[in-house]
């Protein structure tokens, strides 16, 4: 029934993340925050996912990955669901095929 590109918003987020980021990898927001089909998931980009992103690191097949997963750090999960407790995570894995939208907050300016 929809005709549009699935890879878009994908690559819209892809996009948007690398151009937010220095040439070191170093993030210019404070978390990445991750509305997705189970909560809302906030975190830093992780290291691999960086490098991969910046194209310093990789292989096709890890490049593929980058296309079906993102990976956070210092992860936190709100979920939707009231019954379910607010997960931590050091590090997390999301397939952005569950990703709905997106955010770049910046935690030094929050109250």
């Amino acid at each position: 029934m929809d005709g549009g590109n699935p890879t878009a918003p994908v690559s819209a987020l892809h996009a948007l993340l690398k151009s937010s980021l220095s040439a070191d990898g170093s993030q210019s927001f404070g978390q990445l925050v991750l509305y997705t089909s189970f909560g809302v998931v906030r975190g830093r980009l992780g290291f691999a996912f960086v490098q991969r992103l910046l194209g310093n690191n990789g292989s096709e097949s890890q490049a593929n990955l980058m296309q079906e997963v993102i990976e956070l750090n210092d992860a936190s999960v709100e979920h939707y669901s009231n019954h379910l407790a607010t997960g931590s995570f050091e590090r997390l894995y999301i397939r952005l095929s569950d990703v709905q939208g997106f955010a770049l907050v910046d935690t030094q300016n929050q109250s």
